[in-house]
């Protein structure tokens, strides 16, 4: 009895490592599925920002994000004949809390604006390629936190994937104002998100993607210098650190950290 306990307990040490102990491949496609912004697995995202803004004062971004691949033409029950067509959608949920030396009305903790959009893609030769709908939602529980507006728009998406463990693209996303507070300023602007990602053995990764943002109302451009650096740790999860520098707009000269945990299923 003795003897076949122990051996029962070897045998679940053993799994446990086994599972533990994903493949260099596994990883290295973990990786890679980690970065690319339309793979086709579902994604659980948490990722705190942490802002040092230039002339004094600080801000953590908390981002929720969920993103959910769909064999279906913007909705899953319209389903595709061609299996090289699928879609994608996102959620973001951010939750802010900022402070600000010189203009206290600027301090506030709370939600911010929601985000949901839906890209329907292609896959090609050279990569991917996809448009779809997006909407933002004023959910914000303080005014300096969010616009105050409903905004909709259309987001982009073009990537191209064709060398081995190289990935390079833009992500592009216009919002304009439809309805809200006629107090609040109407809201049009759109955020471009040039990215490349290099992935080495063992999950490992570099990665260049800042998000600039280009306020047409009020003509306020905002654009960072980022580099990150992320390891896939298993072939469900991932994570990267990436440090920022904003070199133009408001908030110019200053410093963000975003660091990034990932699930995938």
């Amino acid at each position: 009895m003795k003897k076949r306990a122990s051996l029962t307990l070897l045998s679940c040490i053993l799994l446990s490592f086994c599972f533990a102990q994903d493949q260099p491949a596994t990883i290295t496609q973990a990786a890679a599925n980690a970065v690319n912004p339309m793979a086709q697995v579902i994604k659980f995202q948490m990722q705190p920002n942490y802002s040092i803004f230039h002339g004094g004062g600080q801000q953590i971004n908390l981002t929720t994000r969920i993103i959910t691949p769909y064999d279906g033409i913007l909705l899953p029950f319209f389903k595709p004949e061609n299996k090289k067509i699928f879609s994608m959608a996102r959620l973001e949920i951010p939750i802010l809390s900022q402070t600000y030396d010189t203009v206290s009305s600027l301090n506030a903790t709370g939600l911010g604006d929601i985000t949901l959009s839906e890209v329907l893609a292609v896959k090609t030769s050279w990569g991917r390629i996809g448009t779809g709908p997006a909407l933002g939602f004023p959910t914000a529980t303080a005014p300096v936190l969010g616009s105050g507006k409903w905004t909709a728009g259309l987001v982009g998406m073009i990537m191209y994937t064709k060398k081995h463990n190289f990935m390079a693209g833009l992500v592009l996303q216009q919002f304009f104002t439809y309805a809200g507070s006629p107090s609040r300023p109407p809201s049009n602007y759109m955020t471009a998100q040039p990215f490349i990602y290099v992935i080495f053995t063992k999950g490992y990764f570099i990665m260049i993607n800042p998000i600039c943002t280009l306020d047409w109302q009020r003509g306020n451009y905002i654009v960072p210098l980022a580099l990150g650096f992320g390891k896939a740790f298993a072939k469900n999860l991932s994570a990267y650190i990436m440090p920022e520098y904003i070199i133009s707009g408001f908030n110019k000269k200053s410093f963000i950290i975003q660091f990034n945990l990932n699930t995938m299923f």
